[in-house]
């Protein structure tokens, strides 16, 4: 059960990696209509695209401390977390309809990990 103090630390990261998702795909939407090499500039000085490289690399700094502390073994499969998060994100925050089979799939990651914290 030693792990199960590190789950604050793994849900801070997931949903950072989370905001930087929904950041980038606000910023990807913005800009979708504008085509070629102007697309790419325009990402560079969007405000969503800059939140979502910030929020990244806050995430990093966050995983590779966890990854100082535990097996990546462990690590990687609780870093499912944030594909949990990111649903409901995109639910809530870019009014996305997520379908039966796709909530199915999100309860099969929770049992994933809910089985390795009990594991660990």
């Amino acid at each position: 059960m030693w792990l199960i103090k590190w789950i604050p630390v793994f849900m801070l990261a997931a949903v950072l990696e989370s905001v930087g998702q929904i950041s980038f795909k606000k910023g990807a939407l913005i800009h979708g209509n504008v085509k070629g090499i102007k697309y790419y500039l325009l990402l560079l000085k969007d405000k969503w695209v800059i939140t979502g490289i910030v929020t990244y690399t806050i995430e990093m700094i966050i995983w590779i401390f966890l990854l100082s502390y535990i097996p990546l073994s462990i690590a990687f499969p609780l870093s499912g977390l944030q594909q949990l998060i990111i649903i409901l994100f995109s639910v809530f925050f870019l009014k996305e309809k997520i379908n039966n089979m796709e909530w199915l799939g999100a309860g099969f990651i929770a049992l994933g990990i809910s089985i390795i914290v009990k594991s660990g």
